[in-house]
């Protein structure tokens, strides 16, 4: 063999590596997850102000976590509030709302969404877990609440 076979790529490899680059470059890569302590380190860092936490959420609100695409403008997140912001985001939130027949399909890469708000969603399977769903006027977001627990999840939808 001389050096100039030797030197010549292997077609399985390139086929391999253009399998891979598509693979790895499709998806969820410009998914972005971000997590804060308090909605005053939300604040702090614009997560606020760039739209990733909904505006006007109790500013007592902890344990936060949300995702957004770059590409699609869609996000998901979940908090945790304090008996006293109940009153609060009841108000922000409005009228109960069904889901039957929706779809939420946040990103594999957000490993915190909960399974039972991916996929296909019925409001008996939602109602099963504790929760409830409300979708304000304003927001362009849909919330799903579990009052008991005080946690809330919020996503965007398809």
């Amino acid at each position: 063999m001389n050096i100039l076979q030797e030197a010549r790529p292997d077609p399985k490899n390139g086929a391999l590596a253009l399998v891979l680059a598509v693979f790895f470059g499709c998806g969820d890569s410009n998914v972005v997850t971000h997590s804060y302590d308090t909605h005053a380190e939300a604040v702090r860092t614009g997560a606020v102000e760039r739209g990733w936490i909904p505006n006007g959420l109790p500013h007592g609100i902890f344990e936060i976590r949300e995702a957004h695409d770059l590409d699609s403008s869609r996000r998901w997140g979940l908090f945790s509030f304090r008996p006293e912001d109940v009153g609060g985001l009841s108000q922000l939130l409005g009228a109960e709302v069904s889901v039957n027949g929706e779809t939420c399909d946040p990103p594999a890469r957000i490993e915190w969404w909960p399974r039972l708000l991916r996929g296909p969603l019925t409001d008996a399977q939602v109602a099963a877990t504790g929760l409830k769903v409300y979708r304000p006027a304003d927001a362009g977001l849909t919330f799903a609440v579990n009052w008991n627990q005080r946690r809330a999840y919020y996503w965007s939808p398809e």
